[in-house]
Formats: structure tokens, sequence, C-alpha cells
């Protein structure tokens, strides 16, 4: 192993424990979240906010082994991680008092725009043999769309023990091999640390002791997106590596919202029709539903890996063809979820 990643290796190891430990201070001591008979659906209030053990040992830990080698220290990386303590601080506040949902938006909307600008944005875009570059300003609504649509998938699917949190952890998995095998090894190390503090906050998360709360999906969203852009843009790779490698929260969030949308309902009221609520009302256990949906990004991944290797395009029909998977057995799910009760049927 390459010297100079010795030191990202031991943070990433020494995450784990770290923000276990501080996991398991706030199971004692830190905010709660009610039930309130509509998302939050929980026997009693649950220790929440699970995100500030990631947060507190991810970004010290990253910033200190991004400094100690001067070739890793990119101004967008330091944007990314200074609009990750934002959108985390919006967590936590959310947490604490529930934020409206539309005030919330626009300031996340605002702030993706401002990291986008400052550098954390992908400049083309690819279909099949063709690339096209967008120009400044396409590419930063690109970019920042695309930061805030995935940052609120995981926010929203941040619902089942260990789901969210375990995929994010896929996603960082196969970001860092990417990286590895690219020769960005800034990425790398960002991507191992991070994985090093969701594997500590899984070992809570993953058993239902302690929540993510927004304060853990907005920051681990926000951050994971934004390190996936920089590393698209650096390795000109395809920007269909991207959505592939969050499919597992991209295809039922936006699968649900079409859904929604065809039926009429208010899109930005508090629901429980997304797939793997619909999992949980049929009795299907939260670590198998969790397990499903990891399993899912694992294919992603998988897509995203071998993209590097095929031909051309390759990246972009793996995620055609598996979101089109997806949508089938979405469908066939919701079918049988109007059957059975799990799902209210259309108003008249």
């Amino acid at each position: 192993m390459p010297e100079f990643l010795t030191l990202p290796l031991i943070s990433a190891l020494a995450v784990i424990p770290l923000a276990a430990l501080l996991g398991a201070l706030l199971i004692r001591v830190g905010p709660r979240d009610a039930p309130d008979g509509d998302r939050k659906d929980q026997a009693k209030a649950m220790p929440t906010s699970g995100g500030i053990a990631v947060f507190f040992t991810v970004v010290p830990l990253t910033v200190l082994v991004l400094l100690l080698n001067p070739e890793w220290r990119d101004i967008p990386v330091f944007v990314l991680l200074a609009g990750a303590l934002y959108m985390f601080v919006m967590g936590v506040w959310d947490d604490l008092v529930a934020l409206p949902a539309l005030p919330k938006l626009v300031a996340q909307l605002i702030l993706a725009l401002a990291v986008a600008w400052l550098g954390v944005r992908v400049g083309y875009f690819d279909l099949g043999r063709h690339s096209w570059e967008t120009g400044l300003v396409l590419g930063v609504i690109g970019s920042a769309a695309w930061l805030i649509v995935t940052t609120n998938a995981v926010n929203f699917m941040d619902g089942s023990d260990g789901l969210a949190m375990g995929s994010s952890a896929v996603i960082a998995t196969a970001l860092a091999f990417l990286s590895a095998v690219t020769g960005e090894y800034d990425i790398l190390a960002c991507s191992l640390i991070l994985l090093g503090g969701l594997f500590g906050l899984l070992f809570w998360n993953g058993r239902g002791k302690l929540f993510a709360g927004d304060a853990g999906a907005l920051f681990v969203g926000f951050y994971l997106a934004g390190l996936v852009l920089i590393w698209v843009d650096r390795t000109h790779s395809s920007v269909w590596i991207a959505p592939s490698l969050f499919i597992a929260f991209l295809a039922d969030v936006l699968l649900t919202l079409i859904w929604r949308f065809q039926r009429k309902r208010n899109l930005m009221q508090p629901h429980r029709e997304h797939v793997y609520q619909i999992m949980l009302k049929a009795r299907v256990s939260q670590p198998l539903t969790a397990w499903i949906y990891v399993w899912v990004s694992v294919h992603g991944a998988l897509i995203a890996g071998f993209s590097l290797v095929f031909p051309v395009g390759g990246a972009l029909v793996g995620f055609a063809v598996l979101l089109a998977i997806l949508y089938v057995v979405n469908r066939k799910i919701r079918a049988s979820a109007l059957e059975n009760g799990y799902l209210e049927q259309d108003n008249q």
C-alpha cells in the first residue's frame, strides 16, 4: 500500500469506534424523535440525530488528512465540506424544531447553487457515444439539481433501521473503489473516512437504537452526492455513473413521486407510500427491508464499476436496464398493496 494512504486508512478505522461511542452518548443524552402518527410510526420517542456522531468524527479527520497532504488541498473538496457543514446544521435544527418544508427547500437550493458555482459541478453531459460541454450556467444548474434531488432522496428513505445509512455505506465503498482505480486518492481518503463513520453509526442505527435523523441523512446525502460529482468531473467518466450509484434511493423516490402525481396527491404532504414503507406495512422486517435496498445499491455499484471497462455508453445502458427492472417491480408491489389494503385507493 502506498505510504500516503496509510493515514487515511488509519483514520477510517479510528472513526468506527469513535462514531459508535459518540452514538452511545447520543442515545443517552441526545434529542428524541416522537411518533406523529404520520411518517413517524415508532411506538415511542427514539434517540435521533445520529448524524452528529458521523459529522463530528468524519469531518475533522477528513480535514486533517487533506491538509497533511499538499497534493490533496483541492478547493472543490473544501467547498463541499463547507456546504455539508451547512446542511448538517440545517438537519440538526430540523430534528429539534421540525422546519417547514418549503423554506428548507429554498435554503437547500441556494446552498446547492453556491456550492456548484464554486466548483462542485460537472461541466458536460453524455448520451451513449456523444458528450457535450454544458457551459457554466447549465453546469451549475444541473449539478445543483443533482445535489438537491439526491440529498432529499436519502432523507426521504431514512425511515427504516439501517436502510439509508446501509445503502450509503455501499455507495461510499463503491466510490472508494472507483477512486482507487482512477488515481483520485483524495476522494478515496474522503470516502474511506466517511465509510468508517457510517459503520460506527450503523452499529446502533442498524439495530434501531439510534435514528440517523435529518442531521445524518442531509449531511451524508449531500456529502456523498458532491464527492461523486467531483470524481465524475475529474475523470470525465459518464454522468450516468452517479445515478447508478444512488439507484436504490432515486428509483424509490422518483417512482413514488410519479405514482402520487398520477393520482393527484399533494406532493409536499408527508406520506407512507414509498416501497420500503409498503414493505413494512406488509410486515417485512426492518432488517430484511434494509438488506433488500443494500442489494439494489450493490447492483448500482456493479454497473458503475463495470462501466469503466465497458464501451462508452455502458453506464447509461446499465442504469436504464436496472431502472426498468425496478419500475416493473415498483408497479407490481403497488398493485399488490392496493389489493391487500396497504395503500389507499385512488380518490374518486
